[in-house]
């Protein structure tokens, strides 16, 4: 098996904030999907998801405002390390189980359009 398999995990927690014109946004529904699942939380809030070798896509929306980023994923030390010393069999499987990537951990989603009025 590849050595992130063994030693990372197949999971992990994002937090993701929302704002619109430059100000904190709650409540905003987020989707988030890659190749191993889909998501759903309100912000700001936390989930925790099934990494994979492709990038996440984020899509969140309130009343009339959305916005769509996307987290690359990106290699672990652990997979450079399959295919430097294992000769690239390791890192196969790394890439199906998700295990030998890493998304960036938090992200703040900015939103356009119609703004909801933010309450202070």
């Amino acid at each position: 098996t590849g050595c992130a398999s063994i030693v990372s995990d197949k999971i992990q927690p994002l937090t993701i904030q929302t704002t619109c014109n430059g100000e904190s946004l709650i409540g905003a529904t987020c989707e988030l999907n890659n190749s191993k699942g889909n998501w759903i939380l309100t912000t700001p809030g936390s989930t925790t998801v099934r990494k994979a070798w492709g990038d996440l896509s984020i899509s969140c929306k309130k009343g009339g405002a959305s916005g769509v980023t996307t987290l690359s994923s990106s290699a672990s030390g652990s997979t450079w390390g399959n295919i430097l010393v294992g000769g690239g069999i390791g890192a196969i499987v790394d890439a199906k189980t998700g295990a030998g990537y890493n998304y960036q951990n938090s992200i703040t989603v900015r939103l356009q359009g119609d703004c909801p009025v933010i309450e202070n």
